[in-house]
């Protein structure tokens, strides 16, 4: 019986093995037919005459496992198929289109400043200490998923938290009328400066106006363009009091909303333009509260003295130069005007911001503050200005550090002039004006070297008047 069972065994096995055998076409280059059970090596043989991919075996088991129908080799010979043994796995995603697709960039700044405090000044603010630190370490990474779905996920090693998030948003495009659609943290759609990246900004920190700003928030909002890319539009609603982590964990949160639209009026060239915008939104209070001054206020336009960000052993050792202190509040009326001219190497840029608070029983409060600046390239370069986005763009030098230059690259002188005023009826949170010239060399397009003088003059109850000198450098990297 048992004798039986093995003859019957044997004579199977050689049924199947010869019926799998039966599409094989030998190989006219080699000795002795392939056995189905080997596996070939990735890297063609010398005397194989051809480098086509196997055919798939005509197998009851080999279809059970590998469903689907054959791939065309293509031109060449070659697809995207994963050869394994003589079968070949088709891939989940089409590899022709390069989906997900991720590139990986960063920025480093490390500042140093020196203040110099009249008495009035330290009587005010408190004694300004000297310091030295890393503004920004940042970490991010962007790219695509799809042909219509963009992504940037970008960390700060520098800000409270360590690490927190900067941009943290996923955009779908090529969306019909609308454009993009962004959801996430991001920057809302207000002023010129605000929205231009911190690593093409003429001078080390933005103007103090930038405290009137709601910065980035966690919302969603839809950007688009004309074809010519004269005139953008960005609309945003928002979560108001998004701490750095993009989050807002309140029964009482309030919503905000925001609009920018933007006219290059003067397209002469790509050196040669006239660029008009506004921004108009409205802010809701959160748990009824508002306060100026946590962010973006703590001293003259540097950044590792300002509030909640930049450094913190920084900034909670530093005084206060500008803060109203939390009020009571309804909403808060947010526009904002920007003006951008250039011509080759010069280059004049402005805006003026104002919110009204909607106080609860009182009187609405005013709060304004504006910057204009004039900037100069020495060696014949040019601010770049991005259609898409309607801001600044990356300075690229006629020619760079290195080769026996010693001062090669760009060279740029600049001036500005600014104010922000916190001062309204009971509402002292002072009034600073910062006068500031720069000097800036831009090594290569990824290296850059600032220089800042800022002269402060505040005006703060109870002290009154008061002055203050600050010399600040910067060396930036960023890829």
């Amino acid at each position: 019986m048992r004798l039986k069972k093995l003859w019957l065994s044997l004579a199977f096995c050689l049924v199947v093995g010869r019926w799998s055998l039966a599409d094989e076409k030998p190989d006219p280059g080699s000795a002795q037919p392939t056995s189905p059970m080997v596996i070939p090596s990735s890297m063609p043989s010398e005397e194989s005459p051809d480098d086509a991919p196997l055919p798939l075996q005509s197998n009851p088991i080999g279809a059970l496992i590998w469903q689907g129908p054959a791939l065309d080799a293509g031109p060449g010979g070659s697809d995207e198929a994963v050869e394994y043994g003589q079968a070949r796995l088709l891939p989940t995603v089409d590899l022709g289109k390069k989906f997900p697709k991720v590139t990986f960039g960063g920025q480093l700044q490390v500042d140093a400043g020196w203040f110099n405090q009249s008495t009035s000044s330290m009587l005010s603010v408190g004694d300004v200490q000297d310091a030295a630190g890393v503004r920004r370490a940042r970490i991010q990474a962007f790219g695509a998923v799809a042909e219509n779905v963009d992504f940037k996920l970008g960390l700060d090693f520098a800000f409270p938290g360590r690490p927190s998030y900067a941009d943290a948003f996923l955009d779908f495009t090529k969306i019909p009328l609308l454009g993009i659609i962004r959801v996430g943290q991001f920057k809302q759609p207000e002023g010129l400066e605000y929205l231009t990246s911190n690593r093409f900004l003429t001078f080390m920190e933005r103007g103090p106006s930038n405290l009137l700003m709601p910065n980035r928030r966690m919302g969603i909002g839809t950007f688009n363009r004309t074809e010519s890319g004269r005139r953008t539009w960005f609309f945003s609603v928002y979560r108001s009091g998004s701490d750095q982590y993009g989050n807002d964990l309140s029964d009482n949160g309030a919503f905000g909303g925001m609009g920018r639209m933007t006219w290059l009026a003067w397209d002469g060239d790509y050196d040669k333009y006239m660029h008009f915008g506004g921004s108009f939104g409205i802010s809701g209070a959160t748990n009824s509260k508002i306060r100026y001054g946590t962010l973006g206020g703590n001293a003259p336009e540097w950044g590792l003295f300002v509030g909640t960000i930049g450094t913190p052993e920084f900034a909670n050792s530093t005084p206060s130069f500008v803060d109203t202190k939390a009020f009571g509040a309804e909403n808060v009326l947010l526009s904002n005007f920007e003006y951008a001219f250039n011509y080759e190497s010069f280059s004049l840029q402005g805006e003026y911001t104002a919110n009204q608070v909607n106080r609860i029983d009182k009187p609405y409060a005013f709060f304004h503050g504006y910057y204009a600046q004039a900037s100069f390239f020495l060696t014949g370069e040019h601010r770049p200005y991005n259609r898409n986005l309607a801001v600044f763009d990356r300075v690229l030098p006629l020619s760079e550090y290195g080769h026996g230059r010693l001062l090669g690259g760009a060279w740029e002188i600049a001036a500005r002039i600014s104010n922000l005023d916190l001062n309204q009826q009971n509402i002292h949170g002072g009034n600073i004006t910062d006068g500031t010239a720069g000097l800036n060399w831009y090594a290569n397009p990824y290296t850059r070297v600032y220089f800042n003088f800022i002269h402060s003059f505040l005006q703060k109850e109870p002290i009154g008047p008061s002055n203050a000198n600050v010399f600040a450098m910067r060396a930036q990297v960023d890829f």
